[in-house]
């Protein structure tokens, strides 16, 4: 069942996209809220044939952190398929390619409350390093890789703290 949305303004029409809702719930009374409208992402928790995980380590702003550690991740072209994308965004934050097919993780949406976007999440073994990074004009970032036992280490000590990493990680430990 869809919300009855009386009116929408958007505030904002950059990389993120604000709308102000006047909402009409069942019970005849109106809400306003905010809605982030961002598309689609992937993260992909990658894993070489000697079983250490890529990692990037990027500044963000939201966080105010210049070192964000986290797996691979980025958003979706227009009209995109999330596998494509993830091969994509894999290849481009870490250089490395498939050598086997991708493991879906599942998708989830960080905060319906306020936010448009899904995020698909994949695992990828036995990946293979192949070529330079090539990143985006407007991306920064460091990719390393690590072995999976200081990975866990480093998600419970909170040295990775983003959703995507930990949902994917909790995820994939039937496969690890």
């Amino acid at each position: 069942m869809k919300l009855d949305i009386i009116s929408r303004e958007r505030l904002t029409n950059g990389f993120l996209k604000v709308d102000v809702l006047r909402i009409l719930l069942p019970n005849q009374k109106e809400i306003i809220r905010e809605v982030i409208q961002k598309r689609d992402g992937v993260a992909i928790l990658a894993i070489t044939k000697e079983g250490d995980i890529f990692l990037t380590k990027q500044p963000r702003a939201g966080i105010n952190n210049l070192n964000s550690i986290e797996i691979p991740a980025g958003l979706l072209e227009e009209g995109e398929n999330p596998e494509v994308s993830a091969e994509r965004e894999l290849l481009e934050e870490t250089v490395c390619v498939l050598t086997k097919k991708l493991i879906s993780l599942g998708k989830y949406v960080a905060d319906p409350a306020c936010s448009t976007s899904v995020m698909h999440l994949y695992l990828a073994l036995q990946v293979e390093k192949r070529y330079e990074q090539n990143l985006d004009s407007d991306e920064y970032l460091e990719c390393f890789t690590k072995p999976i036992s200081t990975v866990y280490r480093m998600l419970e000590t909170g040295e990775i703290m983003d959703a995507n990493s930990i949902i994917a990680l909790e995820r994939a430990k039937k496969f690890l």
